[in-house]
């Protein structure tokens, strides 16, 4: 049996290749291409950023998949950019069907966190749960520190 690091491991060289193909085929001159597999352009969008963001779930698995989520739309304009300096059509229009597909990659994984919530804490309201959620105390202490005054002394001159 392969162990979890191992399908990791083997999931990151198949999406370094899978997005170097993806880099290829979309800054590349092969514009109508999608067409061969029955997709229009913005489709063809929306399923690339969906595979990405699906990979980089896969291969990331200690990364927080919002930031990831938005790691790849960025991703997304900045392929949009890119298309422009190879002398590519740019459209607002294949951004938004990309990020379509991202955050068709990104919702499931939130609504079974939200899921999750409610099961264990079914009783309690949102911020109840939010204020309970032990991955967000680090950051609430460190936003509270940096809001109480300093008692620093000031050198004289």
């Amino acid at each position: 049996m392969f162990t979890p690091r191992q399908i990791v491991m083997a999931a990151r060289l198949v999406f370094v290749v899978a997005s170097l193909g993806m880099a290829v085929l979309m800054l590349g001159p092969f514009q109508g291409l999608e067409q061969m597999f029955g997709l229009d352009d913005k489709a063809a969008h929306a399923v690339a950023f969906y595979g990405v963001a699906s990979g980089l779930f896969l291969i990331a698995p200690r990364q927080r998949r919002d930031d990831l989520a938005l790691f790849v739309v960025a991703a997304a304009f900045a392929a949009e950019l890119l298309q422009a300096l190879t002398g590519r059509s740019v459209s607002i229009v294949d951004f938004l069907a990309g990020s379509a597909g991202v955050a068709a990659a990104w919702a499931p994984g939130r609504i079974e966190q939200l899921r999750h919530a409610f099961r264990r804490s079914p009783d309690q309201t949102l911020g109840e749960i939010a204020r309970a959620d032990r991955r967000l105390r680090r950051r609430r202490a460190a936003a509270q520190a940096a809001k109480r005054p300093s008692l620093r002394l000031v050198p004289r001159d």
